[in-house]
């Protein structure tokens, strides 16, 4: 193997993090403006986002609609991009992402989302030393699963598909456009995707970052 790339959220850290601190902030800015209660846009929030995920995209329309405030959309959603609180890795990935890079690996992250928001988590968790690239997909207009950012990765990189690994966490969305360009394909079984049943994209499953070491070991 000659490279390794990664997914962001879930995978390197719990997301858990940013989505409970950002809706925090939003629970203040709206019962600041409006004499809310800060106790029940909070737990909205967090009740809509557990039932639905991340994945789902009208989480705020649904809130500001229950108090017919659809005018703050926007302002909401820059609350959440702008949240800069503290977020950690989860606590073996620092360790394995040492390991990779003294073994020489190229390291790369693949990761959905608003560019600048993303930016700033690989920023506040201090991820910038370890990464030859990181790949944006909403820069590329072709967000997972299609196979373009992969594609990118490893034309960026110079290396074989065949010689590289993705490792993700959503079975829903990460593993399909790796493996079709190539890539071994590695699911770790952590954050709000764990339940979902493995698919015919996923190579191998681990249940801690660390074990990544091994599955590479074997290859």
């Amino acid at each position: 193997m000659k490279a390794i790339i990664f997914d962001l959220d879930n995978t390197l850290y719990d997301v858990e993090q940013y989505y409970l601190g950002g809706f925090k902030e939003i629970a203040n800015y709206l019962s600041k403006k409006y004499d809310l209660s800060k106790q029940e846009i909070y737990k909205r929030l967090v009740n809509r986002w557990r039932e639905k995920t991340s994945m789902y995209s009208h989480l705020f329309d649904d809130l500001l609609h229950s108090f017919n405030l659809e005018n703050e959309l926007e302002n909401v959603i820059k609350v959440f991009n702008d949240y800069d609180g503290e977020l950690k890795p989860y606590s073996d990935v620092i360790p394995t992402l040492k390991e990779l890079k003294e073994r020489n690996y190229k390291l790369g992250i693949v990761t959905d989302g608003n560019v600048e928001r993303q930016k700033r988590k690989i920023e506040l968790l201090g991820f910038e030393r370890f990464f030859d690239i990181i790949v944006f997909t909403k820069e590329l207009n072709n967000p997972k699963p299609s196979e373009i950012p992969f594609q990118e990765v490893i034309n960026k990189l110079e290396v074989s598909p065949q010689k590289s690994f993705y490792v993700g966490d959503n079975p829903l969305i990460d593993f399909e456009g790796a493996k079709k360009v190539g890539m071994k394909t590695v699911r770790l079984l952590k954050g709000e995707f764990k339940n979902i049943p493995k698919n015919k994209f996923i190579d191998y499953e681990i249940k801690e970052f660390k074990e990544l070491l091994e599955v590479i070991n074997n290859e």
